[in-house]
């Protein structure tokens, strides 16, 4: 039996899903975070839960790592050399020959970008963006915290809208709509309340971040200055890095620039004002070059299933890819 494997490890939830030559879907599995970084036990429950993930999906489809013509990994936390040679070294261990292991990022071009190159903007646990350009080259931007100064993510703007109001509260910030939704949201009722409400929260992970993203989302559409002025902080973030991708590989100035924006901050919630302030952004700092905005609609494991197909010389079609995933639940 011939296959090719596609990884799509998230920090919350991860996908796998195995093909055949023809395009026929031959197994698909779901499992928690493959993120180290997510995982309680860090690298050593990582190097524990990811080889049981692809040997226990190849014997439930009667197959074994031998028959995998072909592989491609996007893991979330793997945004460093040291961490790819890490991951990589398991999964040579594990007896996969030939592969591509990549940050997730990247999945979202293959699996969103006509024509496979293009740029993708990840906003949802965290922020990452990454791009394969026209002559194969990928080049991850941000994805590592404070270090590469990320504005996005929704902790990232949980966090941005908490201090936000406690200036208001106790350094004369300016006034924010935000407070009260904060307050309706947590059930706080004094501001003296404020901070050893959030302090335990944050410490014990029983905020739920996304509904609390939501408090910013929607004052910043109602037009709250100050929310407006986080995302505008954020959209400088997404635009630098666009423009910078766009400007430094082979994407060359008179062909349409495709950015796929992925992750739920993007995709799920209810704010379009980043977007917009996004695409404004690249386009003053491009010149005007013709670029256009894509929401990914397939799974980001479809992506990694694309880019196999082609490594092992199988090129499926990405509708059978998608008709394949569906029948599949994912």
């Amino acid at each position: 039996m011939s296959l090719i494997l596609g990884i799509d490890g998230g920090g919350t939830k991860s996908h796998l899903a195995l093909f055949t030559p023809d395009g026929a879907c031959a197994g698909t599995a779901v499992t928690g975070p493959l993120n180290h970084e997510c995982m309680p036990g860090s690298y050593s429950e990582f190097e524990s839960v990811l080889p049981a993930f692809i040997l226990g999906a190849l014997y439930s489809a009667g197959a074994g790592v031998g028959d995998v013509e072909y592989a491609v990994l996007g893991l979330a936390g793997v945004d460093t050399s040291a961490q790819h040679d890490r991951a990589s070294n398991l999964l040579r261990d594990t007896g996969v020959k030939r592969f591509t292991l990549c940050n997730d990022a990247f999945l979202g071009v293959p699996a969103g970008c006509p024509g496979g190159a293009g740029i993708c903007a990840i906003n949802g646990t965290g922020s990452t963006i990454a791009a394969i350009d026209h002559s194969g080259v990928a080049v991850q931007v941000a994805g590592v915290g404070e270090i590469t100064g990320d504005l996005g993510g929704s902790g990232w703007y949980v966090m941005q809208m908490i201090s936000s109001v406690y200036s208001e509260m106790y350094k004369f910030g300016k006034p924010t709509a935000m407070r009260e939704g904060l307050f309706a949201l947590t059930g706080i009722t004094r501001k003296e309340e404020y901070v050893d409400f959030f302090s335990g929260k944050l410490a014990d992970g029983a905020l739920d971040i996304t509904a609390a993203a939501c408090v910013l989302f929607d004052a910043a559409e109602a037009g709250d200055e100050v929310a407006l002025e986080i995302l505008d902080r954020s959209a400088e973030h997404y635009a630098g890095s666009i423009s910078y991708l766009a400007a430094n590989l082979d994407f060359p100035a008179d062909k349409k620039l495709y950015v796929t924006l992925a992750g739920s901050v993007f995709t799920r919630q209810r704010v379009k004002v980043l977007p917009e302030m996004i695409g404004k952004k690249v386009c003053t700092a491009t010149g005007g070059r013709p670029f256009e905005f894509l929401f990914l609609d397939a799974p980001p494991v479809a992506g990694a299933v694309l880019w196999a197909s082609k490594k092992a010389g199988f090129d499926i079609p990405m509708e059978s890819i998608r008709k394949g995933m569906a029948s599949a639940g994912l």
